[in-house]
């Protein structure tokens, strides 16, 4: 079975989209930090593209800062953007998903992960900051956009499905 590949073009659009919905979530912090994770963890990540990579990132993550008012603004949460999505391609390049459960699980670990790095990074940078609950919207909510997005990116992208 062939690695899934996801097409550039779309993957950009989505990265976009997922960007300006982080602005426009603004009002709704839950929300935004789904769309937050899901912009890392899922759309950024470029097998051998790693410039492209960070720079999708490290906008996400200076969306979510000057989006949140109570939220330090040290530049924290964009280095442990970058940090995570290149990793997140990392990974992909070496050990790619076929399936959607290890699609999932692969999801569920890096979402704790992230979630830590970015609270740490913070810490770092800023000091001590309230948590919120967006973190733990993410986790819940991962099984219903990661199946949209594996379908999205990954499932029509299989030579098998013409």
């Amino acid at each position: 079975m062939s690695r899934p590949v996801a097409q550039s073009g779309r993957q950009d659009l989505l990265c976009g989209l997922a960007l300006a919905l982080v602005f426009l979530c603004a009002p709704f912090p839950r929300l935004q930090a789904v769309f937050h994770v899901m912009l890392i963890l899922a759309l950024a990540p470029r097998i051998g593209a790693p410039l492209r990579t960070a720079l999708w990132a490290a906008a996400g993550g200076w969306a979510l800062e000057g989006a949140l008012r109570l939220y330090p603004h040290m530049g924290g949460t964009p280095w442990a953007d970058m940090t995570v999505a290149l990793l997140v391609a990392w990974i992909a390049g070496r050990w790619p998903v076929e399936h959607l459960k290890g699609w999932l699980a692969r999801l569920a670990a890096l979402a704790v992960l992230h979630t830590l790095l970015v609270h740490g990074a913070v810490r770092l940078a800023a000091g001590p900051h309230p948590w919120g609950s967006g973190w733990a919207w993410a986790l819940v909510t991962l099984p219903l956009w990661g199946w949209v997005l594996w379908r999205l990116l990954y499932a029509g992208a299989s030579p098998r499905r013409r």
